[in-house]
């Protein structure tokens, strides 16, 4: 006696690898507004430390921490250092902010690997890491800025200026 049944494998029947709608065009691109959206905020910081020279015009607040403590953070001189790695002049930036010069390639991967995910059709999340990875990512700013400020350590504060 024969099944009138098709075989699972056959697509839109049962529930084998076909079984359910292939991802569309449409929802491909959706997947990657958030990249973009993230990407086009980098090309427009950027091109906002392009135009303004931030070692003479500041473009953001002075650090709260420096103002009330008259300490460093671990990202004081940060937008400094931003200014020089996007001049391509990496010994400033490492004079401004090492912490910060250290990170930006890190980002940059970061958002790689969650553009790709997220293009290839994986659900990924930005800068989503185990609470263990965030807590040595703080222990590590938190000594940056106890060892930047310690006397005989003011190689690793900002070289200009402060903030």
């Amino acid at each position: 006696m024969t099944s009138s049944r098709p075989p699972a494998h056959v697509p839109g029947h049962g529930s084998g690898p076909a079984a359910g709608p292939a991802p569309t065009v449409a929802a491909g691109r959706r997947a990657l507004v958030a990249p973009l959206a993230v990407a086009t905020a980098g090309v427009v910081g950027v091109g906002v430390l392009r135009v303004v020279d931030v070692t003479t015009t500041p473009i953001l607040p002075p650090c709260p921490f420096l103002a009330l403590t008259g300490l460093w953070c671990p990202f004081c001189g940060g937008t400094r250092a931003l200014d020089a790695i996007v001049a391509g002049d990496v010994v400033t930036a490492a004079g401004m902010n090492a912490l910060v010069m250290l990170l930006v390639p890190l980002v940059l991967l970061e958002w790689t690997r969650w553009t790709v995910g997220r293009a290839r059709g994986r659900p990924t999340s930005f800068m989503n890491y185990p609470s263990r990875v965030v807590a040595v990512a703080a222990a590590v700013a938190v000594l940056y800025a106890v060892v930047r400020n310690l006397p005989g350590m003011e190689a690793l504060t900002p070289a200009l200026g402060v903030g």
